[in-house]
């Protein structure tokens, strides 16, 4: 059951799986078990994620609520499309990759959908970004670094 409450907690935006590992091995879990817990609800999320985010910025360009903001940002985006998305699956990985603050998949999310990526290049980079951050998150806990 406390590795399920693992998945749960790292699903979360603020705690994610930076989180969510220190506290399974606070509650002297199994190590192994507590990584691929804390990996699976971290990537899971991001599916659900970058498609209502989606959802949410088309709903806002058809009924104009926010379209010039939202217009003035993609044609920014746009005009660097090439350049952000040639790299952009590296990116989300050093992204989320990177145990810092606000650098998780909730934002890899957000960016991802503001870019049109396709949704199996975002989970990828995710869960590579996730692995890797997980490997960090481990090694601070265990105090190797």
């Amino acid at each position: 059951m406390e590795y399920i409450n693992l998945i749960f907690f790292s699903m979360i935006p603020v705690i994610e799986l930076r989180g969510a590992i220190p506290m399974g091995l606070a509650l002297d879990l199994n190590p192994l078990l507590v990584y691929l817990s804390c990996l699976i609800g971290s990537t899971i999320i991001g599916i659900p994620i970058l498609l209502t985010f989606r959802y949410i910025l088309n709903y806002f360009k058809l009924k104009g609520y926010f379209k010039y903001l939202i217009d003035l940002f993609e044609n920014k985006l746009r005009k660097r499309a090439k350049q952000l998305k040639s790299i952009s699956v590296i990116g989300i990985i050093l992204f989320v990759g990177i145990p810092l603050p606000t650098t998780g998949t909730w934002s890899a999310a957000g960016i991802a959908s503001l870019l049109e990526m396709r949704l199996k290049d975002v989970v990828l980079g995710i869960f590579f970004g996730n692995a890797l951050s997980g490997c960090i998150v481990f090694a601070i806990s265990y105090h190797i670094f």
